[in-house]
């Protein structure tokens, strides 16, 4: 699996490097992110509802794997999620929920990793000029969201086991809509 994750984040990454500009300049109005919350919401719904439940995460194909990477390249657009589109594209392809969670946690290690190293001179910078407090607050924020995140892999992972993606589906719609109306309050 570890080489399975190596080559699946290679397309993704590249991708997403190559189009971050873009869509920082040019997809970021609160319409498309709203639009996307809402199409992505229906496509997780549609897709988990009618997936087969067939492959474990151990009998994931390298054609699965690869295919769940690459789809994290259309995460570039706001409103797409990595995590959400890896995860409805594993389910198209027969992935088990669960298993396709695992797999996509797993996936955004490398992706996660490599942001960090691309911003290492921001990070650099800000260590150069904070205080004391600063960095101990910089360095508590990150432990604290590890932890946190431990906490929210293991409970999703958990509820996966009986439950849908139908939850995060109407979460995703309803804020898409709510931004909406927010937009033409305006």
């Amino acid at each position: 699996m570890f080489w399975y994750i190596v080559v699946a984040t290679l397309p993704g990454g590249i991708i997403g490097f190559i189009l971050d500009k873009y869509a920082e300049e040019l997809l970021t109005k609160p319409l498309i992110i709203a639009i996307a919350l809402i199409i992505m919401g229906v496509i997780l719904y549609l897709i988990d509802k009618n997936a087969k439940k067939q492959t474990d995460y151990k009998d994931m194909t390298f054609k699965q794997t690869f295919i769940i990477g690459l789809s994290q390249a259309l995460a570039f657009i706001p409103g797409v999620s990595r995590s959400g589109i890896t995860m409805t594209t594993g389910r198209a392809l027969g992935v088990k929920r669960e298993a396709v969670a695992k797999y996509s946690f797993m996936l955004s290690a490398p992706i996660v990793l490599a942001a960090t190293v691309f911003k290492l001179k921001d990070f650099i910078e800000y260590f150069l000029v904070a205080d004391m407090t600063g960095m101990i607050a910089f360095a508590m924020g990150v432990i604290m969201s590890f932890i946190v995140g431990m906490i929210v892999i293991k409970f999703l992972l958990d509820y996966l086991k009986k439950g849908s993606f139908k939850v995060f589906a109407i979460y995703r719609i309803i804020v898409g809509i709510v931004v909406i109306g927010i937009y033409f309050m305006r």
